[in-house]
């Protein structure tokens, strides 16, 4: 239905691989980076591809081979969601614009009186989670891939101390009464069920 928001994700991704597959398509050097990650060159072989080294010849689009390259994955190469209760379906579907609680986050905390020297830090990672793949080649693919933004491991867990912490405050004027901290709350359990696996973060949209 034309009134019905997108449900959100966040995802798990191998944190070390991140950069590099991000960097590589890019514009970097992909054929150097499958050959200094056997894990990688593996996984593209089991999924299917021919020739994992030569990216002309790989015929997924950025965002599913950025995607495909760095989701965790089972043993038996299966989807290895996080687990975080409740709180993974409040997330999902946030009751206010666009229904990210991201981006709630994002346009309506302010910077604390006191111990204001964090704020910044907290809203680049927030901007990073919610933006970071925004106009690149990785953002939308086939089958209605639609992703975000993304986060390392070490950046997660940051990012979630930073939102339990007094690094920032509800705007006056937030249109929920509570919708930050309930935004928060529920990011904060998915980040440190993300922290509990040593993984990174990818927020992904279903529409």
């Amino acid at each position: 239905m034309d009134s019905t928001t997108a449900f959100f994700t966040i995802d798990p991704m191998i944190s070390d691989r991140l950069v590099s597959v991000f960097d590589a398509l890019s514009g970097g050097d992909w054929e150097k980076l499958i050959k200094e990650d056997d894990d990688l060159l593996i996984r593209l072989l089991n999924q299917g591809v021919e020739n994992p080294e030569d990216r002309e010849k790989i015929v997924w689009d950025d965002a599913n081979l950025f995607f495909l390259s760095c989701v965790e994955l089972t043993k038996s190469d299966q989807p290895y969601p996080l687990e975080a209760g409740l709180s993974k379906e409040r997330f999902g579907r946030f009751p206010y614009g666009n229904g990210s609680g991201v981006t709630y986050l994002r346009n309506w905390i302010r910077e604390p009186r006191r111990n204001p020297e964090n704020f910044q830090k907290v809203s680049q990672l927030l901007s990073d989670l919610d933006t970071r793949l925004i106009d690149t080649s990785m953002s939308n693919g086939a089958g209605r891939l639609n992703m975000r933004g993304w986060l390392s491991s070490k950046d997660a867990k940051e990012l979630r101390k930073l939102l339990v912490t007094k690094t920032w405050t509800p705007s006056a004027e937030e249109p929920l009464d509570g919708g930050c901290q309930d935004a928060a709350k529920h990011l904060v359990a998915l980040l440190r069920a993300a922290e509990k696996r040593n993984c990174g973060v990818l927020l992904r949209v279903h529409n």
